[in-house]
């Protein structure tokens, strides 16, 4: 049953509008006269100026944020834009002076939470998030972010009970169930609890896929193949339904890195400017292998592991704002001069500061950097590219059965997106091999699950580096994992997932022709 309001009369809706209406607006001075202007043309404003002048537009967020602590949407476009740039002190800083002020920020509190995680300071978060869930055990939101950072960190057991308790809070919670049926000990019990669950009305409509995803995972478990690959279809499409997404214009972006790097400009671009760092960057698409890689890697003393930090993505937007050049980045890009380029290397250093530590090789496999090869080539002399390659059958199924966190991977949850997107990413990478002479190292799944210490060998030295015992035992090595491979890499390597796709070949029969029409099997 849908609760309902008493009724109000006409004189307490008239209040009730007229206050709306005022939080809607941002109340400024102009010759020291308060003016005021709708929350929205504020935005608005400020988003053009940050295009051209982003020290000014930080200073008007700052201060109107201050002077107007209802305006949530002004509060978290002046917190993104921090981000955006990579202003992580400074994100920091103002969260926590907010806090101060208003310590029931939970947008403050929640971008700072954020702050930490991007600066590598997840310990620090967890012990404020168990701060505040102990002073308040009945938040939901809490535990289950609790539990996401503890999982991150490789605390299973304190993960699954902080998953439990934000479902044991909030009954309705059903991404806290997803999260927490990866360490399911008893299938069964928790395959009745779920099914319950999507029988009844207690969830929301648009948070049912999760408990299908879970029914999947948990089915799977118990190997009953079949009812698990009904629950994956219907978990995939309700998710599909969720979200907003163009694969055209997706496909776009491909062909434009093509045109904004032809082979005559790739050959013509000096080298990137001389820097004592040395970037790792390694590519594929998602579910392929690449956090595996990145962990042997990273397990290595001389390096650092970045995780999917978005530092080159930031330096060129950043480098963009700094121009002064309003329009499309491939406009951009196309008219960028040797000295641009070296910016854009300058910005990517710094926004890693917090990747590499006191280290000056580290790793970064950021999932759309293989778009911007030609930026890596022009701007960071050092950097290597490792590209992940593994059998098309698996890294579509481990595509497709995943429920990725937040808006990524998109194009996962429908057959016919997943391959284009697929098709698109293989022959991007085969246009970069074809155009940059000995920047790109492919390594095969498979081939490193066969032989370990081979692979790894050839691996590290690509990036200039000696084998060490360190990266063959890289499951023991403790870093901050934020990838959905976090528990994947803390074991030694493993076969199962090699062929998984098999035990659903009847069923993934559309997924194998789509696939070999595309030309990838």
């Amino acid at each position: 049953m849908t609760p309902t309001t008493p009724p109000q009369d006409q004189n307490s809706r008239a209040e009730k509008s007229a206050q709306q209406a005022s939080e809607n607006l941002i109340v400024y001075r102009q010759n020291d006269e308060p003016k005021t202007i709708p929350e929205s043309q504020a935005l608005y404003m400020l988003e053009s100026i940050a295009q051209t002048d982003l020290a000014r537009a930080l200073s008007y967020y700052h201060k109107l944020s201050d002077e107007n602590p209802h305006a949530e949407q002004l509060l978290k476009a002046f917190y993104q834009l921090l981000l955006d740039m990579f202003m992580l002190e400074e994100l920091l800083q103002v969260t926590s002076a907010r806090l101060k002020r208003i310590p029931d920020c939970t947008i403050s509190f929640s971008w700072k939470m954020n702050a930490l995680q991007h600066m590598f300071r997840n310990h620090e978060a967890i012990d404020m998030l168990e701060v505040v869930a102990q002073a308040n055990p009945n938040n939901a939101l809490t535990w289950n972010s609790l539990g996401e950072f503890q999982r991150d960190v490789g605390n299973f057991e304190a993960a699954k009970a902080c998953f439990d308790k934000a479902t044991e809070v909030d009954p309705s919670f059903a991404a806290a169930y997803w999260n927490a049926s990866a360490y399911s000990t008893s299938p069964e019990a928790d395959l009745t609890k779920i099914k319950s669950l999507i029988s009844g009305s207690q969830v929301a409509e648009r948070d049912i896929h999760n408990l299908h995803f879970c029914a999947y995972r948990l089915r799977e478990s118990t190997q009953q193949y079949e009812d698990a690959f009904e629950h994956l279809q219907i978990a995939n499409g309700l998710k599909r339904r969720t979200i907003h997404y163009d694969v055209d214009a997706e496909l776009a972006i491909d062909e434009n890195a093509k045109t904004v790097f032809t082979p005559e400009r790739l050959n013509s671009l000096d080298e990137g400017p001389i820097s004592e760092l040395r970037p790792i960057f390694i590519m594929g698409m998602p579910r392929s292998g690449t956090t595996l890689i990145e962990q042997i890697i990273a397990s290595h003393s001389e390096v650092n592991g970045g995780d999917e930090y978005t530092a080159l993505a930031n330096a060129i937007s950043r480098a963009q704002r700094q121009s002064n050049f309003d329009g499309p980045v491939d406009q951009w890009l196309s008219s960028r001069a040797t000295k641009d380029w070296h910016e854009i290397g300058k910005l990517y250093e710094h926004n890693t500061r917090f990747v590499r530590g006191d280290k000056k090789v580290f790793t970064d496999k950021n999932q759309f950097n293989h778009r911007s090869i030609g930026i890596i080539k022009a701007s960071l002399a050092n950097a290597k590219i490792i590209m992940v390659d593994r059998n098309p059958m698996d890294v579509a199924f481990a595509c497709y059965r995943q429920l990725f966190n937040g808006q990524g991977a998109k194009f996962s949850y429908q057959i016919d997106e997943l391959v284009k997107i697929y098709a698109s990413y293989l022959s991007l990478m085969k246009y970069w091999e074809s155009h940059t002479d000995n920047l790109i190292m492919r390594v095969n799944y498979e081939d490193l699950v066969a032989d370990q210490i081979a692979v790894s060998s050839r691996l590290l030295n690509f990036c200039g580096l000696e084998l060490e015992q360190s990266c063959i035992d890289f499951h023991k090595t403790q870093r901050t994992v934020k990838t959905l491979s976090a528990s994947q890499v803390r074991q030694t390597i493993f076969t199962q997932g090699i062929d998984r796709w098999k035990q659903y070949e009847s069923q993934l029969e559309p997924m194998k022709v789509a696939l070999e029409k595309a030309g990838l099997v």
